[in-house]
């Protein structure tokens, strides 16, 4: 009888534990899950926070970069914008002076004018003055070239014109060259001037230089003594224009 009942409690015993297992089988694996999603979570978002600093940190250096760029183009900016600034004010103050020159020189100009009226007219009330040879000058230039400025007047009582033809010779002993002019006639009723060059012939050395103005049927003639002077550096126009001319006996 005893064993009989052993076996029962046994057997009782054995049946009991059996249930237990199955029913927190569940259990036990709902835990090792949240373990297992627990740690994957942390690590995930470890990882993302580790990613993100590391993604800022090369940020950060990427826009100081760029600060340090612009900070130097900006100086580079900055040293432009005063060089401008001080060109134009220079530009300005001299343009303010050559303004006032300019004015200064117009005034200058617009008495001498008057002037020069004023003297015309009691010079018609004296009888005038008739056609004649104001000034004239030489300008040596490099290539045994020469320029000539002349410059011709007349007062006329009347205010009449003076017109007719002038020419320019060069003397030698008996030699003389005739000057050529791009435009030997004139025409005015106070003052004009006549320019123009040309290249002296080799060996050719003038003492005087003859100026002949023709105006309705009479001559004016004027003679100076040649004088060379330093020459002149610049010019305003090839000397391969200018005309040559050749001495001739008189």
């Amino acid at each position: 009888m005893q064993n009989s009942d052993s076996e029962i409690t046994s057997q009782q015993d054995g049946g009991d534990k059996k249930p237990f297992m199955q029913t927190n089988m569940p259990l036990a694996i709902g835990a090792a899950v949240l373990i297992l999603s627990s740690g994957l979570l942390g690590y995930t978002v470890g990882h993302r926070q580790g990613l993100t600093v590391v993604g800022y940190d090369a940020d950060a250096e990427q826009l100081v970069e760029v600060v340090q760029k612009q900070k130097s183009e900006l100086a580079v900016l900055n040293k432009s914008l005063n060089t401008a600034v001080q060109e134009r004010d220079i530009a300005v103050s001299n343009s303010n002076d050559l303004f006032t020159e300019v004015n200064n020189a117009r005034n200058a100009q617009a008495q001498a004018e008057n002037v020069g009226i004023l003297y015309r007219e009691v010079l018609r009330q004296r009888g005038g003055i008739a056609l004649a040879v104001q000034h004239i000058a030489i300008k040596p230039l490099p290539d045994n070239a020469f320029e000539y400025q002349l410059d011709l007047m007349q007062v006329s009582p009347s205010k009449s014109q003076a017109a007719g033809s002038v020419e320019i010779r060069l003397i030698q002993g008996t030699e003389v060259m005739t000057v050529p002019m791009d435009d030997k006639n004139f025409n005015f009723e106070n003052t004009e001037r006549l320019t123009g060059r040309w290249t002296m012939p080799k060996g050719f050395s003038p003492n005087f230089i003859e100026v002949r103005l023709n105006s309705a049927g009479k001559q004016v003639v004027r003679r100076f003594s040649w004088a060379k002077g330093p020459a002149v550096d610049s010019q305003s126009s090839f000397l391969s224009e200018i005309p040559q001319t050749e001495a001739n006996s008189n």
